[in-house]
């Protein structure tokens, strides 16, 4: 018979973890690690939004919520991973736009006000 690893509570057989019943914790942890992704991946999408920001955030938190609970050994816990990184892609788009923005601004109020001036 196959030895099977075992830790914090839950046996692990090659990619599968067994627990004796499924914690509240762990599903609301695996919960928030899906909704990190999936906040992540749609915050790169609008990152030329505020929105973008917005969900970058939220997937931030998501993650730190789904890290507490899980261990690295946990399947979801590299997926809360991903959105986490998605998020912080998505932090730093939207501050780069902003920025673009910002300039683009700029420059039309300057150059209105010297057409206004000739």
């Amino acid at each position: 018979m196959e030895e099977f690893e075992s830790y914090n509570g839950q046996v692990r057989d090659g990619d599968r973890v067994f627990v004796d019943k499924p914690l509240p914790e762990i599903i609301e942890a695996e919960n928030s690690a899906v909704v990190s992704i999936v906040l992540g991946c749609l915050s790169i999408l609008f990152s030329t939004l505020v929105f973008g920001f917005i969900l970058g955030i939220f997937a931030i938190k998501n993650e730190k919520n789904a890290k507490k609970v899980l261990n690295e050994r946990h399947h979801k816990y590299h997926v809360a991973t991903v959105g986490m990184i998605c998020g912080w892609i998505s932090v730093g788009l939207s501050a780069l736009f902003a920025f673009i923005y910002l300039i683009e601004i700029i420059i039309i109020v300057l150059a209105a006000s010297s057409g206004a001036m000739l």
